[in-house]
């Protein structure tokens, strides 16, 4: 989910907290805590230990298996004393019982549960207003709630946006495995190892060329981690599509002076002091950009045939060109 949309969300979350202040959450909570969840929605001793390493909100969201509400609410009940700060489970229980999936819906077990996930007070607070204005008469269809949608830390912005990227992760996984079952045996190797160089690409420019100085930092890598994955998505289905690289020698070469140019005007930049962003972490960054690029050279080389080699440079090094120039204008 992008970053402007989470503050967004974040700001909306805190207006109806306000809006809807009523009784104190702590209140709502220490009331709620008298209530019992239905021993008929827990799991059996022999079914806990069978999920003793599940994952619920795998489970919930259908995260690389199928999703499964009746095992997402069983795991939720399990003890873990790994649970991390956000609360996962009781997150995951909130949803069930607010949407009514795979569980009779039940309003107050939902807030039971978000007072359990607990969260910065603003997040709780607009997560208790949020649930009391869902008509508990009414069918949960058109009222779904996600954990996600009262966010209100950059702690949980960066959180909600790797859940959000992990679900995207998936889509993409779909996407390729459709592409990729054409290609013959050598070209599956060799985009095998282009995905490897792409991963660790990915993983360089957005843990280092994404400034973390700010509290919604994990949100803002996860954001430019998934925008440089859909376009490696986006360039592959274009190339599919016949639209291929079309550049001379004579352009590579220009494109590839250009970034020489900009390279070295980021070298000669004083140390940014208002950013984390280093140029050992650009370097570091272009080591690995230098690499996926080759694998895109060898991966077109088998797979299109009719492109040369510089055309293929020319392409990727315009790309990156840009994201360098992006750099200089970000630590100028």
């Amino acid at each position: 989910m992008p970053v402007l949309r989470l503050f967004y969300l974040a700001v909306l979350a805190a207006f109806a907290a306000g809006a809807h202040a009523g009784e104190p959450a702590e209140a709502q909570c220490a009331a709620l805590g008298k209530l019992a969840y239905p021993a008929a929605d827990r799991p059996g001793a022999a079914r806990q230990a069978a999920l003793k390493t599940c994952d619920a909100q795998a489970l919930y969201y259908g995260i690389r298996q199928p999703r499964d509400f009746i095992n997402a609410r069983h795991c939720a009940f399990t003890p873990d004393k790994e649970d991390d700060v956000f609360g996962k489970k009781a997150g995951v229980l909130m949803m069930l019982y607010a949407n009514g999936q795979g569980v009779q819906r039940n309003l107050q077990l939902a807030k039971k549960a978000a007072c359990a996930a607990g969260g910065a007070p603003a997040e709780l607070s607009g997560r208790l207003a949020h649930l009391a204005e869902l008509a508990p008469g009414k069918s949960a269809a058109g009222q779904a709630i996600d954990f996600c949608d009262d966010v209100t830390s950059g702690l949980m912005m960066g959180y909600c946006a790797s859940l959000g990227s992990a679900q995207g992760d998936v889509k993409r996984e779909q996407a390729l495995a459709a592409v990729v079952a054409g290609f013959t045996p050598p070209q599956r190797a060799a985009f095998a190892r282009l995905q490897h160089s792409a991963a660790r690409f990915v993983e360089a420019r957005g843990g280092n060329e994404v400034d973390v100085s700010g509290t919604a930092r994990g949100a803002q890598i996860a954001e430019e981690e998934d925008a440089q994955k859909d376009a490696f998505l986006a360039a592959l289905r274009a190339f599919e599509s016949g639209k291929l690289p079309c550049f001379s020698a004579a352009q590579d070469a220009a494109i590839d002076r250009e970034l020489n140019t900009v390279y070295q005007q980021l070298r000669r930049m004083p140390a940014p002091q208002y950013t984390t962003i280093r140029m050992a972490d650009i370097q570091a960054t272009q080591r690995n950009w230098l690499v996926y690029r080759d694998a895109w050279v060898e991966f077109g080389k088998l797979r299109y045939p009719a492109v040369p080699a510089h055309a293929w440079r020319a392409y990727f090094t315009q790309q990156r060109t840009a994201m360098l120039k992006a750099l200089t204008e970000e630590l100028g």
